[in-house]
């Protein structure tokens, strides 16, 4: 792509040509963006759709990517497919067909696929034991959510709402391409010690000791039996023109990770410095179904057995490093994969 192109935007010039430097947390790629034709499944008919000339960056120097196994400064990824709506995104390269909607349902286990719904392929649904609910989000480079509050097993935790608004710097974001959640401190520590009083009045048990910098650090020794349950933890959500709550209720599978053999667990939550964002992680969005509405601002979400709701990936082509300049929501098994990874360096210290 040339500098001059449309889509050249910001003009970073890579080699001569239109290029791109995109971070992500700790990691960051950068490369050149080009044009190429895009194959993707019809649902409907079962062949493949031809989307030709569709801008997306080719990744040449992608660092600190850590999926799965996959870890280390100078790693090798196949690619990130942003979907934040800014105006080289997918989304908006492909609005007709689009429409503003997508939708995912990231799977329980982390060896299972799933597929990415675009437009009118994208629904959700219910049943009588299982509502459709949704919530309010502002679609901006990142998709921010409204939230009010945190219940750990039915309890409102002492935590000031304004942390969560949307700022330069702060916000409650939703991406499922961050392992698990992010919390700043004066929200994280309350968690923490309310998970720490739910085991020891329940269970007797205290947290382990680990070396200090761990990602996970609040982790135990023993295991729930069949007579012994994990807390639920509740966020509560705002939905305007809506005069109460919305709840998303996240069970042990979202909330806590096993160590290996079942020998312990440790909380898939981590905490960062006050004054900066907070995330809704891909380990609490496990068998959850969630619909992004971004032209009428609303997020959908519902229970989901999502092992049913998994097909193969149905995007195919050569794609170095998909248009990142807005990373946003990638359902990914390898983000599982990570969380996994770190709990069983946990284990290893017991």
């Amino acid at each position: 792509m040339t500098l001059d192109d449309a889509l050249c935007l910001p003009r970073n010039s890579y080699d001569g040509s239109c290029g791109y430097l995109a971070r992500y947390g700790p990691a960051q790629t950068v490369g050149f963006v080009g044009r190429d034709r895009f194959y993707f499944k019809n649902t409907r008919t079962g062949d493949f759709d031809v989307y030709p000339d569709l801008a997306f960056g080719c990744g040449l120097h992608n660092e600190n990517f850590a999926f799965g196994e996959n870890v280390g400064p100078g790693n090798v990824i196949a690619g990130i497919h942003g979907l934040a709506p800014g105006p080289r995104s997918f989304l908006i390269q492909l609005e007709a067909q689009v429409k503003g909607r997508f939708s995912y349902c990231i799977p329980q286990t982390n060896t299972a696929e799933s597929t990415i719904y675009f437009g009118d392929d994208a629904q959700i649904s219910g049943d009588a034991t299982r509502e459709v609910k949704m919530i309010s989000m502002n679609s901006g480079d990142l998709y921010h959510l409204y939230l009010l509050g945190i219940s750990v097993d039915g309890n409102r935790l002492s935590i000031d709402p304004s942390i969560w608004q949307l700022t330069r710097t702060t916000g409650f974001f939703i991406d499922s391409g961050t392992p698990y959640t992010v919390l700043v401190k004066s929200a994280y520590n309350p968690l923490k010690q309310a998970m720490i009083r739910y085991f020891g009045d329940h269970y007797g048990w205290q947290p382990m000791t680990l070396p200090p910098g761990r990602a996970l650090d609040l982790c135990y020794s023993t295991y729930p039996n069949d007579q012994q349950k994990f807390p639920s933890v509740t966020l509560h959500f705002f939905l305007s023109g809506h005069s109460g709550e919305i709840d998303m209720v996240l069970g042990g599978d979202n909330m806590f990770l096993p160590l290996k053999d079942y020998q312990g667990f440790c909380m898939t939550v981590t905490s960062s410095n006050d004054n900066t964002r907070c995330i809704l992680g891909a380990v609490q969005q496990k068998n959850i179904k969630f619909l992004y509405d971004f032209y009428n601002s609303l997020l959908y979400f519902v229970p989901e057995n999502c092992l049913e709701d998994s097909k193969t990936n149905s995007i195919e082509g050569e794609i170095c490093m998909n248009e990142a300049d807005n990373i946003s929501p990638v359902p990914s098994a390898q983000a599982q994969a990570q969380a996994q990874a770190q709990a069983q360096e946990v284990s290893q210290t017991k």
